[in-house]
């Protein structure tokens, strides 16, 4: 059996080389994101569902600990129904967060007296 020599692609003008090319660190930044926002999630819900399917309860994080001046991250076994209101409940402090900075951010805007300034004082 003789070996077929392999096909070679034709194009017009060479375009479709140029054309890879030129697109070729688009496409790989775009597949890279994609890549780096998909598989963390992907990660963190596989670890839920496996936990879930062991246990019938989902981790969650219940509350945060201020210890020596650190953050602690507390997390428990929950039940799905308690998930959700725990959710809720973190969602509204969430919002509540930020309609804090809002503010603050608004009350340092031009005109409200607590503009920066640049540059050094003589």
């Amino acid at each position: 059996m003789a070996r077929q020599p392999a096909r070679k692609r034709v194009s017009l003008l060479g375009l479709s080389s140029v054309v890879d090319q030129l697109t070729a660190l688009p496409r790989s930044f775009a597949f890279g994101l994609l890549t780096g926002l998909l598989v963390p999630v992907a990660a963190v819900g596989g670890i839920v569902g496996g936990v879930y399917l062991f246990t019938r309860k989902v981790p969650f994080v219940t509350d945060i600990v201020e210890q020596d001046g650190e953050r602690h991250l507390v997390v428990k076994l929950v039940e799905p129904d308690e998930a959700r209101s725990l959710f809720e409940r973190g969602k509204k402090a969430a919002q509540a967060f930020g309609d804090e900075i809002r503010l603050e951010l608004d009350s340092g805007a031009p005109g409200s007296g607590h503009e920066y300034e640049a540059g050094f004082s003589e």
